[in-house]
């Protein structure tokens, strides 16, 4: 393999690059639900799709639409059925212009560093995987095996999109997408989503804690029949990371405990979810495994209104267990304590061996253009390729790098994807090649 040449094609590429994604950043394209036949996201999602599109057919690759909700761009089908397959995602979440320096969806570039929305979530990775493509078509590096880009609009939102695409045609037996962390995620714990609810023992009159099922809630403030009110202020955190934040509803139901003997509501949630635990302890679930960690447990919505308590919860589970006990464990403690239950979401353990050669491959490119050992992780969270069998997610976020996915001021440093674009290229060249 040419590396000088590939790189060179790609530093060359840069500033059309950056052009391209300043285009498809001023797309607002955040998911929605509609029922509009021909754009089942919405507009703007069918019109980055379509920019991306373009764009690969420009460079000269076979494209598809699905629809408007997967596109995919193959880099030779004459080679075959696509071995390789790169996953990636052109929705973004919504942005408050109020709380960002700049327009969100106007990109700038600042102390050498891309800001807009979606830069790094999953814009700019996307372009970089485009590019990467163009750069090995454009070097003259011949492939043996074709590699199929993927590009869906809907990973915000549950990823209907790939449920939709499996309905059309197959996943390549090997995929990556570069919408996690670097060096690889190669476990994803399993999830379980629930809610419980009952008849109110009367004492709180009205409760309304938690915005969202998958974070620690920041605030909680109750109103009592006799007309006082009790607050507790914590901090927020990601549900699959608990033990940063500290949750304002147990903080809360802690303190009414112990100080209210005739609010049995409040008694219940401090014995299923002790203030300050986040292993489920108090649900008696919680267990670990070496590779997959803790699991881990949040109550992260709570209201008291018409005289019923309901709550939501949210569970990330390691390999060494199975959701069908976890729900049978929480259905029978919530149970002692005069709880209904409901599951909203159940979802397996994602894994794929670090052993494949697949992954290996990875972690060899990983460690060529960082200098650092590469090894596989797990986590908490879920990413694009978590319902894959076999996928990884590889990049596109480098260790110990604060990229404010999701927040204000989102940004992706230049060199970050010119270093992604690279491994995506060797990554290619070496499955494929």
């Amino acid at each position: 393999m040419n590396l000088e040449k590939l790189y060179y094609t790609i530093e060359k590429n840069k500033p059309l690059m950056l052009e391209t994604l300043k285009e498809l950043i001023a797309i607002k394209s955040v998911s929605t639900s509609t029922s509009d036949s021909i754009y089942p996201y919405g507009k703007p999602c069918a019109e980055a799709l379509e920019l991306m599109l373009g764009s690969a057919k420009d460079i000269g690759f076979d494209v598809t639409n699905y629809e408007y909700h997967v596109g995919t761009a193959d880099f030779d089908n004459s080679l075959g059925k696509p071995e390789l397959g790169i996953l990636c995602h052109l929705d973004v979440v919504p942005a408050s212009p109020e709380n960002w320096s700049q327009n969100p969806f106007e990109m700038k570039i600042s102390n050498e560093c891309i800001y807009g929305r979606g830069a790094i979530d999953n814009k700019g990775p996307a372009l970089a995987a485009l590019y990467a493509m163009k750069a090995i078509k454009e070097s003259g590096i011949k492939l043996k095996k074709n590699v199929r880009f993927l590009f869906g609009c809907d990973e915000e939102n549950g990823s209907s999109d790939i449920v939709y695409y499996l309905t059309k045609d197959k996943m390549p037996p090997m995929v990556f997408t570069p919408d996690g962390s670097y060096p690889i995620i190669n476990i994803e714990k399993g999830m379980i989503r629930f809610k419980f609810s009952k008849k109110s023992d009367g004492t709180i009159e009205h409760m309304n804690a938690g915005t969202v099922p998958n974070a620690v809630p920041s605030i909680a403030e109750s109103v009592f029949a006799d007309g006082h009110c009790e607050c507790y202020k914590g901090i927020e955190a990601h549900a699959s990371t608990p033990e940063l934040g500290d949750n304002a509803i147990t903080g809360l139901m802690d303190i009414i405990a112990k100080n209210n003997d005739s609010c049995t509501d409040a008694k219940a949630i401090a014995k299923l979810f002790p203030h300050g635990s986040t292993n489920g302890e108090g649900l008696r679930i919680n267990c670990q495994d070496e590779e997959s960690g803790k699991l881990t447990c949040v109550l992260s919505m709570m209201s008291i209104e018409n005289g019923v308590v309901t709550c939501t919860g949210d569970i990330r589970y390691p390999a060494n267990t199975t959701k069908e006990n976890i729900i049978e464990n929480i259905t029978k403690r919530f149970a002692e304590y005069g709880f209904e239950t409901e599951i909203l979401i159940a979802s397996d353990v994602h894994k794929t061996s670090a052993n494949s050669e697949f992954v290996q491959t990875l972690l060899s490119v990983y460690e060529e253009e960082t200098g650092e050992k590469g090894s596989c992780i797990a986590i908490g969270g879920g990413t694009y390729v978590h319902d894959i069998d076999g996928g990884v997610a590889f990049g596109a976020e480098m260790p110990d790098y604060q990229y404010n996915m999701h927040g204000c001021d989102e940004h992706y440093p230049i060199e970050h994807m010119m270093s992604t674009v690279r491994m995506i290229a060797s990554a290619i060249v070496r499955i494929c090649g």
